[in-house]
């Protein structure tokens, strides 16, 4: 039967090349957030708040991670009710959009 080698994963990550790939697929994937975020009223202060980041720690140079920053993200990509009317308003769902 096979086995792994102890080890391999981190010997895998470190090859050149690995880390631009992660990073170009977590770009794609920010692209699609920002794609799915631009009809929503906010989206000039939403579409900026969407970056891609490095993950922290030591052990983390070839993790990123795709980051909304914006102070409302929760309420504009899963929804929320009106303040004024108290009727509820849809997500975005752009995020979810990402994943796919």
């Amino acid at each position: 039967m096979a086995q792994v080698k102890a080890g391999i994963g981190r010997q895998l990550a470190n090859l050149p090349g690995v880390n631009d790939a992660v990073r170009g697929e977590a770009e794609r994937r920010a692209n699609k957030v920002r794609a799915a975020s631009t009809g929503h009223v906010l989206s000039g202060e939403f579409l900026r708040s969407i970056e891609v980041a490095r993950a922290a720690g030591p052990h983390r140079r070839q993790d990123w991670h795709v980051v909304v920053s914006h102070p409302w993200a929760i309420a504009i990509n899963w929804g929320h009710d009106d303040a004024r009317t108290g009727r509820p308003v849809r997500g975005i769902h752009a995020i979810e959009k990402g994943l796919e």
